[in-house]
């Protein structure tokens, strides 16, 4: 019965993973939590652009205050992706772009990778952890808009 017990363990885990676990960071992106991306908007939101890529009816539910809509996600298309690309003469070289997906997946990388072929330097590029979906509402309150 152990064995057939230590067994279970391995698929046990891969099915969790497979079935809609957290998504996995990736090194070759940067990630900024929920508490650093509130910090940062309360201490000054002009040193910061906020690329929200959710779809219209998520946004319009809620959204980040000063988000600026793109309705993006899922980053695939060349229209979604000229969405994005409206919005590169308003980043300044000083500035954090965030790019907040539903998730925080592979929208968001797609997003990424967008803007860095764009010329936007990756130190200025973070992804949001978790996306909106996981933004922790009853805790951060203050930057959230409905």
């Amino acid at each position: 019965m152990k064995i057939a017990q230590l067994l279970m363990v391995p698929f046990v885990a891969l099915m969790l993973v497979a079935c809609g676990g957290k998504v996995k960071e990736n090194p070759k992106y940067n990630y900024i939590t929920a508490d650093e991306t509130a910090k940062l908007m309360r201490e000054d939101a002009s040193k910061l652009v906020l690329v929200d890529i959710q779809e219209k009816p998520d946004f319009q539910e809620e959204h980040l205050k000063g988000a600026l809509s793109t309705y993006a996600y899922p980053v695939k298309t060349e229209e979604e992706k000229a969405r994005l690309a409206a919005l590169l003469p308003d980043i300044k070289p000083n500035q954090k772009v965030i790019i907040i997906c539903p998730r925080g997946g592979g929208g968001a990388d797609r997003a990424f990778d967008f803007y860095l072929e764009k010329g936007v330097k990756k130190e200025q590029l973070f992804t949001l952890k978790g996306g909106q979906y996981e933004w922790p509402r009853d805790k951060i309150k203050d930057v959230l808009d409905k």
